[in-house]
């Protein structure tokens, strides 16, 4: 045998109810938790697009700006804070 108490038992079955109210408080409690809104989720879908959206945004356009760097400067030169840090000994 187990060392379990019988409140330690996983409860099976349907609860019976000491008075007609606590069923029906009950009854009303889980009918409430079950109704759920779509318009937040909905709002959170849209938020979460602008997100993405800006996020690729801000990506694309580092990128573009490393690249157009990376472009000018010739490749027998070093760059300039190339130049700078060998100097400064």
């Amino acid at each position: 045998m187990s060392n379990t108490k019988k409140s330690d038992v996983p409860f099976k079955g349907k609860a019976k109810c000491k008075s007609k109210s606590s069923c029906s408080s009950k009854k009303s409690l889980k009918e409430k938790l079950t109704t759920v809104s779509t318009t937040y989720a909905r709002i959170v879908l849209l938020l979460m697009t602008v997100n993405f959206a800006l996020t690729g945004y801000a990506v694309y356009s580092i990128t573009q700006i490393q690249s157009a760097q990376m472009d000018s400067t010739p490749e027998g030169t070093p760059s300039q804070g190339a130049q700078v840090a060998s100097t400064e000994q």
